[in-house]
């Protein structure tokens, strides 16, 4: 599914499948693959799956998950405000495209693809290497959880922990890659929005007590 959205959709057929080409399409009341990508996976879609998308078919996460710190072996970082300051300037950006009248914009929305990735695999890769986690890129810098959050909050589709079977070993949040607190069942429980849906916690689990 990454490499569909990233080699088919974005480089082949140029249509810009980062968040500006979002605003790009939604700004032109075009009704293309972005928009309809972001309304299933990213806005609409977690209020049934969360962020199921980030684990199973995002195509820079598809990259990081190559490296070795599947598992973080830091203590989280402060820092998770820089995903709301790319966000803003995506939004920004485009829309300044708009207001000035740039010409061009389909050539510069390919470029833009383009040039993101770049930055978005050299960012991810580096932070994963510095932080020794492999999803320091999804839980500091990507915007595209600006989307997610809200509905994944709400989500239908969750681990959950059966408080009888649970002797709080506390396994399931040391194999988190996202730093959940699973055996929680509240939905405010600690980074809950982030999950990925990538089961590994119900997989170490030694009493079964966690399930979907």
């Amino acid at each position: 599914m990454g490499l569909y959205m990233l080699v088919y959709l974005g480089i082949l057929s140029h249509e810009n499948m980062q968040i500006e080409g979002f605003w790009f399409y939604l700004f032109l009341g075009v009704f293309e693959a972005a928009v309809i990508h972001y309304a299933v996976a990213k806005i609409f879609g977690p209020l049934l799956f969360g962020r199921g998308w980030c684990g199973y078919a995002c195509w820079t996460a598809m990259i990081l998950d190559l490296f070795p710190y599947k598992v973080p072996q830091q203590s989280r970082k402060k820092i998770g405000y820089i995903k709301y300051i790319v966000f803003a300037v995506s939004l920004l950006f485009v829309g300044a495209l708009f207001v000035f009248h740039v010409a061009d914009l389909d050539k510069i929305m390919f470029w833009c693809f383009i040039i993101g990735n770049v930055l978005y695999y050299a960012v991810g890769i580096v932070l994963a290497f510095a932080f020794q986690d492999n999803r320091a890129f999804c839980k500091y810098i990507c915007p595209i959880t600006v989307f997610l959050k809200p509905a994944s909050y709400y989500a239908l589709l969750r681990v959950k922990n059966d408080s009888d079977k649970c002797i709080s070993c506390g396994k399931c949040k040391k194999v988190c890659p996202m730093n959940v607190d699973v055996a929680d069942n509240s939905r405010k429980r600690l980074n809950g929005t982030e999950c990925i849906l990538c089961l590994k916690c119900i997989d170490e689990c030694p009493e079964k007590s966690l399930y979907l």
